[in-house]
């Protein structure tokens, strides 16, 4: 039962900034601007952190093939998670670059990249 709230919370935490965002796709926005909103919280808020999650997963799976390196069959396990983790990398590096790209050519202005800092 505790895994259906999780769930439900993780699943409402995860719609609700498209719900606070709604206003601004309200009232004759053309669909060049319902595209740029879609593109900005995905690229701000959604990306970063399944490329935290990624490179934690690779970490990890780093860790689990130096720790059981006596083992064949964990240590076979460990490369597996090296793999799906560089897969999750490149995935995510490549949606930079598709989104780059797509970006420039159809609405002309340069693609946000996310930013950990700014200065004021």
């Amino acid at each position: 039962m505790k895994n259906i709230y999780y769930t439900l919370l993780l699943l409402i935490s995860g719609v609700q900034p498209l719900v606070s965002d709604a206003q601004i796709l309200q009232g004759g926005s053309s669909f060049r601007d319902a595209v740029k909103e879609i593109t900005d919280i995905a690229t701000n808020s959604l990306i970063p952190l399944l490329f935290a999650a990624a490179l934690a997963y690779f970490i990890w799976g780093i860790a689990n093939f130096i720790r059981t390196a006596d083992n064949p069959e964990e240590r076979k396990k460990g490369k597996q998670q090296i793999i799906w983790g560089i897969i999750a990398l490149t995935a995510m590096v490549g949606y930079f670059a598709l989104t780059s790209v797509f970006t420039n050519t159809f609405f002309q202005r340069n693609a946000a990249l996310p930013q950990l800092f700014q200065s004021n």
